[in-house]
């Protein structure tokens, strides 16, 4: 746990910009509200891997939101079958299902189609509240971290010590 506290405060106090952060939380909430064996979230490891972002907040959000996502998966269900089960949707879903790319993402699965629309349409508000908070933390309390007695106790502990020879 304390381990974990410092890995946030050390990359929110890096120089890591504040939407590179935001996007790692996001594609780690993409990931984590989504089934794991899904083939998109390939892509979107390969994506963490390509695109620089903090890998340390993305596998804090992906493990954060793989917990919340036990608590949506009903609604994320539930989205997904009125989708594919949808009359004017049909021949398309039936058009998706001939071609083998489609097949392979599995979106025929109604929790997979479910929780991604879910994961997608809260991923802009997720980012933008996760950029504003971070600018905000920089701008008010990035300052009063360092000088909290937890703050100075953390990176004066060995655990820490050595978290950064590795």
């Amino acid at each position: 746990m304390i381990t974990l506290l410092a890995k946030l405060l050390k990359a929110l106090n890096s120089d890591y910009s504040p939407s590179q952060i935001a996007v790692a939380i996001c594609l780690g909430m993409i990931m984590g509200l989504t089934p794991l064996s899904a083939v998109h979230n390939v892509l979107i490891l390969f994506l963490v891997l390509i695109v620089r972002v903090n890998v340390g907040i993305f596998l804090v959000s992906l493990t954060l939101f793989s917990g919340i996502a036990y608590l949506l998966d009903p609604i994320a269900e539930a989205i997904g079958h009125q989708l594919l089960t949808s009359a004017v949707l049909e021949k398309m879903w039936t058009a998706m299902y001939q071609v083998n790319l489609w097949r392979l993402l599995q979106f025929n699965n109604t929790l997979v189609l479910g929780s991604f629309i879910v994961a997608v349409i809260l991923a802009p508000g997720l980012y933008w509240m996760a950029k504003t908070l971070v600018v905000q933390y920089r701008q008010r309390f990035m300052s009063w971290v360092g000088k909290h007695h937890l703050s100075v106790w953390l990176k004066g502990s060995k655990l820490i010590a050595a978290y950064r020879q590795l």
